[in-house]
């Protein structure tokens, strides 16, 4: 260890500024953790989370068959976490416009929307739209004769990714916490079997406790404690296009039977995407960099072919031009579930991340429950044995592709 002159000392420090991180510090901020450091190797917002198309739901409830009542405990809060901090920031740009799950096909319909429909966890106010009262909710912009019907889920709500997260790390700023940003960890510092701190290339901090939001970044500081996670890092593509005259009201629209399409209001015109604009890391090379997204024109290009046809026929009046695209690398698990707990072996060590493409729907809910399980060593809110980390040995799952093989079907 270094002379004390040599490092600062805090009680918690949360690696990664995204919305996983900045959640996980304001909760622990708000149970009186103590000085609370959160440090990001780029700035906040400017990886995945700030990709994100900021569409929250309540996916548990009929979409995702392998979500369960803890999942939908977690929507519910980050619904109403959203609703909260837009209150207080405007930037964040909340609307409380729904979810409109749509089939284009009688298959669709029967494998995807009817499900939801009659779900037992459905919330209050689920409804089935048939295909003319779809294109009534969505102002228009999906007519009748291209849907075969749909479900729509009232309260779920759209919010900008990138501002709602650098509005977390405004009031965890305001909430007494430091966030160090274009200051990137290079290794964990342990002691006797015990986290002590990180060292980064601005110099060592000290604490007994440390939090890894860190994503696709995380194995490589778990390396050094000889854990791993399984996790399968997957380059995902989001589309903007210009404005249209797409009316600000319409709810965000899943289309399952599209290679899980969605499809959201921006700024008056669509952004948009689906699995087409999607790749495993490994197959694109260098995928994860320091601290950038990544950046691959041929997953753009491969939307371009396979997919806008399709997207055509169901939004046949409105521009969905490339304006621009972005890229984030979303983190999978072999079974969809979140990684959200202690490290073993290693006291004061915790990873919170699997964010399985739904870290901003979760991420309130996640930072509250793993601010808990690192103040209090669990939680009376829900339970978090389904997240621990070891579900699976460091063996398990030895590469990416093994993980992707493990990972349930969405349906």
């Amino acid at each position: 260890m270094s002379d004390h002159s040599d490092y600062e000392v805090a009680d918690v420090i949360v690696v990664g500024a995204g919305v996983l991180g900045t959640s996980v510090a304001h909760h622990l901020l708000t149970r009186g953790a103590g000085r609370v450091v959160v440090v990001e190797a780029g700035t906040s917002a400017a990886a995945t989370s700030g990709a994100g198309a900021g569409f929250v739901g309540l996916w548990a409830a009929g979409y995702a068959h392998f979500l369960t009542e803890t999942e939908l405990a977690l929507e519910q809060y980050g619904i109403d976490f959203y609703r909260s901090l837009a209150e207080a920031d405007p930037t964040v740009e909340c609307k409380v416009n729904g979810n409109l799950y749509l089939a284009t096909t009688e298959e669709g319909w029967k494998s995807w929307v009817e499900p939801v429909v009659g779900h037992r966890l459905a919330p209050a106010g689920t409804r089935e739209v048939s295909p003319a009262q779809v294109a009534e909710v969505t102002g228009g912009v999906v007519p009748a004769e291209a849907v075969f019907g749909g479900a729509l889920h009232p309260g779920g709500i759209q919010i900008s990714a990138g501002r709602a997260t650098r509005a977390l790390a405004a009031r965890v700023a305001e909430l007494g916490g430091e966030l160090r940003e274009r200051t990137r960890v290079t290794e964990l510092l342990v002691s006797d079997g015990a986290v002590a701190g990180v060292r980064t290339d601005a110099g060592d901090i000290h604490a007994p406790k440390v939090v890894l939001a860190c994503g696709a970044w995380t194995n490589e500081l778990l390396a050094a404690v000889g854990w791993r996670v399984p996790l399968l890092r997957m380059v995902a593509t989001r589309v903007v296009s210009p404005p249209s005259g797409v009316p600000g009201t319409m709810p965000t629209l899943m289309v399952p039977d599209l290679y899980g399409l969605w499809v959201r209001e921006h700024r008056g015109g669509l952004t948009w995407g689906n699995g087409d604009g999607y790749a495993p890391s490994y197959e694109m090379g260098s995928a994860v960099g320091v601290t950038s997204r990544p950046g691959f024109p041929e997953l753009v290009e491969r939307l371009d072919k396979a997919l806008v046809p399709k997207l055509r026929a169901l939004v046949p009046a409105h521009d969905i031009s490339m304006s621009w695209w972005l890229q984030g690398i979303p983190c999978m698990t072999p079974d969809r579930k979140f990684l959200a707990g202690p490290v073993p072996g290693v006291e004061g060590l915790h990873v919170l991340t699997g964010d399985n493409e739904a870290g901003v729907t979760h991420g309130p809910g996640l930072g509250r429950l793993l601010a808990e399980v690192v103040l209090d060593g669990g939680s009376d809110w829900v339970d978090p044995s389904s997240y621990r980390l070891d579900r699976f040995a460091p063996e398990d799952f030895a590469t990416e592709k093994a993980v992707l093989e493990a990972m349930p079907a969405r349906r």
